[in-house]
């Protein structure tokens, strides 16, 4: 007799009907899946920065094809999109050669000896049939690049211009033409189509730094990027200080920038010092713990966004940093390296400093030379304080329920301001008032340079017809920017007007800078880099089964994401409750707690460190909506 062995025999056909209903309910719950993966796959990474990692590849390819020859070159003209006066030359050699670069018969510049050449095409007129001329010593060659009319509805009128100057005024306005360069004669040559701005700094590269817009309040931004004037972005920085109005690059590479404790929504004000290469922060001093070292009782309220800390400089053969708080009509200087406060720049009669602890670090000024409304701060070569003085109390502005009526400001005036500052004794020596006819209560700055030159901008002047009115109001100067108007004046180191230009729309900022340098390096296309410093966000897990994802309700309302950033025209309340759900295809599900109850704080800074792509649901007070995006991280 044999032994049981213990083996179930279970029939096949009971085996198929089970396998069979596996079956049915992988496919169900994968198609379950991709109902959730319905519509549009977007990048995490802002469309200004993705979008140009197509174009690097395409070039890579042109640049490696040898094709393309010094007398059948590769010429495209805006090859980034976004910068319409710029275009891009490519061609191979056998051996290594120098190249000139002409345009429109004037030597721009020199590029080295190579066998690929890239070459950057700067500076085209616009509405032109432009001429480009390559040169290698022994023969020349010369294209043909078309441009468009720009269109930009507020241009630069030079009523005054300095001959054979290469440099040309670059100029930042956040209504509605960004950055643009203009050449002395008043000549439209650079523009951007995206909304880049605030302060603009050169490298040594002859790259710049500029800021995005990115998760915008007031004018705080989560980062800047670096770029060229073809439009190409080399490193996109996202900080976890935030960026705003200023920038400074130093002797070592490093660039100082300003920003808060935490991005953009600003607490506490912090300067900071970035290296470039790795995005890290080597140095930084948050201002308001140097305000509360001296005086715990300080109002709180005058370190964080009240402030207004608009600009900034740092000496570094002293140490010594000179800031701007606008928003309490102060400058102070500070030690960036010992945190220590040396000295402040204000009326007597500043409210905010009448804590007694105060009197040993006042600087005493005759008269009623003080700052008022203040930017761009400055130590010049010689050691003067100069900044623009925009000529009213903004501590008691109409910003925070002052006088608003313009006829009350008939007899303001702003004007640019040079100060020797000696053991806590301000003496104006010098000053520039364009006989008092300009009032420019928002914006303007001032740079002197090592040939006491003095390049002034007057931002944003109240038109005369507008200052007379009877109701015209400050505030509402604002939203119009046919009540106010832009002069940039260069003086030259006798005080004579060299340069004089107005245009009909305020600017924040104007700079002086040439498009080349003699000789000039070839683009190197490369990858992008992207720098993200703010710290991860902690995400719960939890699965689709927890969830009731199949009533979800469309969204409708406008979706603007990234890793870092959300915008919507959706009306979001104090009181509201609201997590992002992003769902990957094996069904797991993360979530970030965006907001909770009763938190003022609407929008907020956040980092995902995600990777792959999901599915993007909302969850607003229990409410679910499907926002038909895939993110990809």
């Amino acid at each position: 007799m044999k032994k049981k062995t213990g083996v179930v025999v279970v029939p096949i056909c009971i085996l198929l009907l089970v396998s069979l209903g596996l079956f049915v309910f992988s496919y169900k719950e994968t198609e379950k899946m991709v109902d959730y993966f319905e519509g549009e796959e977007q990048s995490s990474i802002i469309a200004l920065v993705k979008n140009q990692e197509e174009v690097n590849s395409r070039l890579e390819k042109v640049s490696n094809n040898q094709s393309y020859t010094f007398d059948n070159a590769y010429l495209e003209l805006n090859p980034y999109e976004i910068s319409p006066l710029s275009g891009i030359l490519i061609y191979t050699s056998k051996t290594k050669e120098p190249v000139e670069l002409w345009i429109n018969d004037e030597l721009k510049t020199i590029f080295e000896a190579s066998a690929k050449h890239v070459i950057p095409l700067y500076g085209l007129f616009e509405d032109y049939e432009n001429k480009i001329t390559i040169k290698n010593g022994t023969k020349e060659k010369t294209y043909s690049l078309k441009t468009e009319p720009s269109h930009i509805k507020y241009p630069l009128e030079v009523s005054q211009k300095i001959e054979n100057d290469d440099e040309m005024i670059f100029t930042v306005a956040s209504y509605e033409t960004w950055l643009t360069g203009w050449d002395k004669t008043g000549r439209l040559r650079f523009y951007l189509t995206e909304d880049l701005r605030m302060d603009v700094e050169w490298l040594s590269n002859g790259h710049f730094i500029i800021g995005t817009t990115q998760g915008q309040f007031a004018e705080n931004f989560v980062g800047f990027v670096e770029m060229d004037y073809l439009g190409k972005i080399y490193h996109q920085y996202t900080l976890e200080n935030g960026y705003s109005f200023e920038s400074q690059v130093l002797k070592n590479g490093h660039i100082l920038s300003a920003g808060g404790s935490s991005p953009v929504y600003i607490k506490e004000q912090v300067i900071y010092e970035l290296d470039l290469e790795t995005g890290k922060v080597v140095d930084q001093i948050n201002l308001a713990e140097v305000f509360k070292a001296i005086d715990p009782s300080f109002n709180e309220k005058y370190l964080g966004q009240a402030a207004i800390r608009n600009g900034f400089y740092y000496d570094e053969k002293t140490n010594e940093m000179i800031v701007s708080f606008r928003g309490i009509d102060t400058v102070f200087c500070v030690d960036f390296r010992t945190k220590e406060m040396k000295w402040i720049f204000t009326s007597p009669s500043n409210e905010v400093f009448q804590n007694e602890v105060w009197e040993s670090y006042k600087v005493k000024s005759s008269g009623e030379n003080y700052p008022w409304g203040q930017h761009s701060p400055q130590i010049t070569s010689n050691g003067l304080i100069a900044f623009f003085n925009n000529g009213y109390e903004r501590y008691r502005g109409f910003e925070v329920g002052g006088e608003d009526l313009v006829s009350a400001y008939s007899n303001h005036y702003s004007r640019a301001e040079a100060y020797e500052i000696k053991d806590k004794q301000a003496n104006l020596v010098w000053s520039y008032d364009a006989n008092k006819e300009l009032f420019s209560h928002q914006y303007g700055s001032i740079r002197i340079d090592e040939l006491n030159h003095k390049f002034i901008n007057f931002g944003y002047v109240l038109n005369k017809d507008y200052r007379s009115s009877k109701t015209g109001r400050l505030s509402e100067s604002e939203k119009n920017p046919d009540h106010i108007h832009a002069e940039i004046i260069e003086l030259d180191e006798n005080d004579r007007v060299i340069f004089k230009a107005t245009c009909e729309e305020g600017k924040y900022r104007a700079f002086k800078h040439a498009l080349y340098e003699s000789k000039t390096a070839y683009i190197d296309i490369g990858n992008l880099t992207y720098f993200n410093t703010i710290p991860a966000d902690e995400l719960k897990e939890t699965t689709i089964k927890t969830l009731s994802l199949e009533n979800a309700i469309p969204w409708i309302n406008s979706l603007k994401f990234s890793q870092n950033t959300f915008e919507t025209d959706k009306v979001m309340n104090e009181t509201d409750d609201i997590s992002f759900y992003f769902i990957n295809k094996a069904g797991k599900v993360y979530v970030l707690q965006y907001k909770e109850k009763e938190n003022m704080q609407i929008n907020r800074i956040f980092h995902l460190d995600l990777t792959g792509s999901y599915a993007f649901y909302i969850n607003i007070n229990g409410e679910i909506y499907k926002t038909n995006r895939i993110i990809k991280f």
